[in-house]
C-alpha cells in the first residue's frame, strides 16, 4: 500500500527535488506541486526518503485541504481534518526513520502565507486541540524539542498538515562546520550537482569555491573522477578542506584567481559555480568585468561537450554575457534564495 508524504525544498526547487526521488524510488507519484513542496506518493519505507539530498525536510502527510476558504469556519475544518488523519500510521512511519525510537514530546509549529479571516496562532491552536484528543498516551506536549513536530502549511488555499520525519541535519549538514559569508545552503548546492547531469567520468571544476559546499555535494551525490576546486581567499580554503575532509570527500582545493585558473586548456567536463551576488561579496558594478573575464576563463578549460550549471542574482547580466561569448543556455531554475530571487543556469557551449 502507498502512503503519502511530502518533501519541503527551497522555493522553486520542488520540480528538481521530485525528480530526485523518482530516480531514486521509480514507482513514485506525484500528487501535486505547492510553492516549495511536492506531495506524493510511494510504497517506500520513510527512512529512505532521509537519503534525498535536494530536499530540506520530508513529511509523512496527514491532510491535504484544497480550496480551504478564508473564514472562522475553516479553523473547524482544520480541527475536523487533524481529528480524522491516520496520526497512528504516521507515527509508525516516524519510528521507522528513527530507528525504533518511541516519541515522548510532541509540538505542533505552523506556517501561512496569505491572508486569511484568522491569525496564524489560531490556526495552529485548532490542530493542538485535535492533537490532545488524538494523541497516544504518554506523548506529552511541549513547547520546544520536541520528538514529534506537526506542521501545519496553509498557502495558495491548500494545507497540508503532516509529521516531520527528518531533522535539522537534513538541511544542515552534519560535516559542514565551518562557514562563510555568502555560503551556500547545501540542498541548492547538491540540486546545482543534479543539474550537472553527473557521470561517473566526471572532473568536476568549482572555480569559486568557498566553503567546498558545491563540491561536496557533488561528491556525495554520485560518483566522480575529480573534484577540483579553489578561492581567492585562503581562509576559505582551509574551511573547504575541512568540510571536504569531514563529508569523506577527495577534493583538490587550491588558492587562486578564478580569472586565472592554473588548469589546461579542455581539462574539465563539468564546472558548477556560485557566482558573487555582488551583496555580500563585491558589488553590482564590479560583476560585469568579473563575469566577462571568468567566461572566458571558464571557456577554456572547459572540455569538448561539458556543462556548466551556475548560480547567480544577475539574470540578466549573466544570461548577456553567455550569449555573448557563445554558451547556450538548456535550461534555467528560478528560485529564491535568502529572500530574493537567483536563478540557476545549465549552459554549454553552442
Amino acid at each position: 500500500m502507498s502512503d503519502l508524504f511530502y518533501a519541503m525544498t527551497m522555493p522553486g526547487l520542488e520540480t528538481l527535488a521530485f525528480s530526485e526521488i523518482r530516480a531514486a524510488i521509480p514507482e513514485t507519484e506525484l500528487v501535486k506541486f505547492m510553492r516549495g513542496i511536492a506531495l506524493f506518493r510511494t510504497t517506500t519505507s520513510a527512512e529512505n526518503l532521509l537519503d534525498l539530498r535536494t530536499t530540506e525536510d520530508v513529511f509523512a502527510n496527514l491532510a491535504h485541504i484544497k480550496g480551504l476558504r478564508r473564514g472562522q469556519d475553516a479553523l473547524r475544518v482544520l480541527h475536523s481534518a487533524t481529528l480524522n488523519a491516520d496520526l497512528a500510521g504516521a507515527i509508525a512511519s516516524w519510528r521507522r526513520a528513527h530507528h525504533g525510537a518511541r516519541p515522548q514530546t510532541w509540538r505542533v509549529v505552523s506556517q501561512m502565507s496569505g491572508t486569511y479571516d484568522f491569525r496564524r496562532v489560531d490556526a495552529g491552536q485548532a490542530v493542538i486541540d485535535a492533537l490532545r484528543k488524538t494523541m497516544p498516551r504518554g506523548i506529552r506536549q511541549v513547547e520546544d524539542d520536541a520528538d514529534l513536530e506537526i506542521w501545519l502549511w496553509l498557502g495558495g488555499g491548500d494545507v497540508l498538515i503532516g509529521l516531520r520525519l527528518s531533522d535539522a541535519t537534513m538541511r544542515h549538514r552534519p560535516y559542514k562546520r565551518d562557514h562563510i559569508p555568502a555560503s551556500l545552503r547545501p540542498t541548492v548546492a547538491a540540486s546545482m550537482g543534479w543539474l550537472s547531469l553527473p557521470t561517473a567520468e566526471d572532473i568536476v571544476l568549482d572555480p569559486l569555491c568557498g566553503a567546498g559546499t558545491i563540491l561536496t555535494e557533488r561528491g556525495l551525490l554520485a560518483p566522480y573522477q575529480q573534484l577540483l576546486g579553489g578561492d581567492l581567499q585562503e581562509q576559505a580554503i582551509k574551511i573547504a578542506r575541512r568540510n571536504a575532509r569531514s563529508a569523506d570527500v577527495d577534493a583538490t582545493l587550491k588558492n587562486w584567481d578564478a580569472r586565472a585558473l592554473p588548469l589546461e586548456a579542455s581539462s574539465v567536463t563539468r564546472i558548477i559555480t556560485n557566482l558573487p551576488f555582488g551583496k555580500q561579496i563585491g558589488s553590482r558594478e564590479e560583476n560585469e568585468a568579473l563575469y566577462t573575464a571568468l567566461i572566458q576563463e571558464f571557456d577554456r578549460v572547459m572540455g569538448p561537450d561539458g556543462l556548466m550549471v551556475s548560480l547567480t542574482s544577475e539574470d540578466r547580466l549573466w544570461d548577456r554575457i553567455l550569449q555573448e561569448h557563445g554558451w547556450r543556455t538548456q535550461k534555467k531554475v528560478v528560485f529564491v534564495v535568502l529572500g530574493q530571487p537567483a536563478s540557476i543556469f545549465v549552459s554549454g557551449r553552442a
